[in-house]
């Protein structure tokens, strides 16, 4: 049964970290490609010559969105294909000693390193405390001359937790300057500035649709030093590092998106909606807020203790309102970044993710929270005394 409030009501959708709406321009940017720029890029006619151009033109425009840091950009299928592509495409299995990763990274880059584990690289993972933090000392102790490899996110996917990407930067090139420095930067990408050539980023993987752009396309910048190789094979498209007909009108949405993009304003309306949702949350009862305060503003991890995570995303999505329960990507399984965390098992089961983007507005956070009270009368079922 709907909320007598929330039927009247378009969709409202606070699910922003596992994808955003596309702006309209990009739409229509899609479209246009399909429909005029629809030759092979790979071809020597003047359609395939006007695909070519579009991609070289988009690649051109990423790499001055990201500063200009030198280097070159490969467009991939997303941000799984840009991590799995960094951390097999970038190393040598045979020659890897010590990887530095973190024990909160997206399961494709998590997944990944515990491949590696597995086939006897030696994993070594920053694992934050109690206060959401990882401190200097801790980072300086594990970052070693011995250290080959190091894959970090940006920003966490399923709590906003900001990693202190500077300090390990710091880190890495006083005490092991040829190691490969990888950075997933798909949640942060287009909400955050960030300086790749000053810190000394090697490879820094993107998506397009955490940013308004289209589903099935993203990138990996790469840095002048590493010598990227294939992970799997085909023709000689993107200088044979990643094989197969690039996907031309996805490649102009993904432009489109970048170029209505405004990171500073942007982030200032969204910081607000996460300052107003919080001082909601803080007056409810039973809600804790599992998200640090120095987090992006873009993300909002809650625990609604007393319903399951799973039973509350249900319910709000038959109310038109829809979160998630964890990362996207993570299925019903249990979330090992909260567990990592080191939260209590009540706050993981029932742990729920609010991401906002420039669509939404005081108005849906408003709606969310009689949702979550109209959730606690009809779920949480009252406890009975015999006497």
């Amino acid at each position: 049964m709907k909320l007598w409030r929330l039927s009247i009501l378009e969709r409202i959708f606070l699910d922003n970290a596992s994808t955003t709406k596309p702006l309209k321009n990009v739409i229509g940017a899609v479209g246009k490609a399909m429909g005029e720029f629809y030759g092979n890029a790979s071809s020597l006619h003047k359609l395939g010559i006007k695909s070519e151009k579009i991609i070289r033109e988009t690649r051109s425009y990423i790499l001055r969105f990201l500063d200009n840091p030198g280097g070159d950009f490969y467009f991939t299928s997303g941000g799984t294909e840009s991590n799995n592509l960094a951390i097999f495409g970038s190393t040598n299995i045979k020659n890897l000693k010590v990887i530095v990763s973190s024990a909160i990274e997206h399961a494709s880059v998590y997944n990944c390193v515990k491949h590696l584990e597995n086939s006897g690289v030696k994993v070594k993972y920053l694992i934050p405390d109690a206060n959401f933090e990882i401190s200097d000392e801790k980072i300086e102790n594990l970052i070693s001359s011995d250290t080959d490899f190091i894959s970090v996110m940006h920003v966490n996917n399923e709590t906003g937790m900001v990693l202190p990407i500077e300090k390990i930067a710091e880190v890495r090139n006083k005490k092991c300057p040829n190691a490969i420095f990888h950075v997933d930067a798909v949640q942060s990408f287009g909400k955050f500035f960030m300086d790749i050539k000053r810190l000394g980023i090697d490879l820094l993987s993107v998506s397009a649709h955490k940013v308004h752009g289209p589903k099935g396309i993203g990138g990996l910048y790469v840095s002048k030093r590493i010598n990227l190789h294939p992970i799997f094979f085909g023709g000689k498209q993107q200088n044979k590092i990643r094989p197969g007909t690039e996907p031309v009108a996805l490649i102009s949405g993904f432009k489109a998106a970048l170029e209505l993009l405004d990171i500073r304003k942007n982030c200032e309306y969204v910081r607000h909606l996460n300052s107003y949702a919080r001082k909601r949350f803080f007056r409810m009862h039973d809600i804790v807020i599992n998200s640090p305060f120095d987090s992006s503003p873009y993300i909002l991890n809650i625990s609604v203790l007393g319903i399951k995570s799973e039973v509350l995303v249900n319910f709000l999505s038959e109310n038109d309102i829809f979160v998630s329960s964890s990362s996207a990507c993570t299925g019903n399984a249990k979330s090992h970044v909260l567990t990592a965390l080191n939260l209590p098992e009540e706050r993981i089961d029932s742990a729920i993710r609010i991401s906002f983007s420039i669509f939404n507005s005081e108005f849906d956070i408003d709606n969310l929270c009689e949702a979550i009270e109209k959730a606690r009368e009809t779920l949480i079922v009252p406890k009975r005394f015999y006497w």
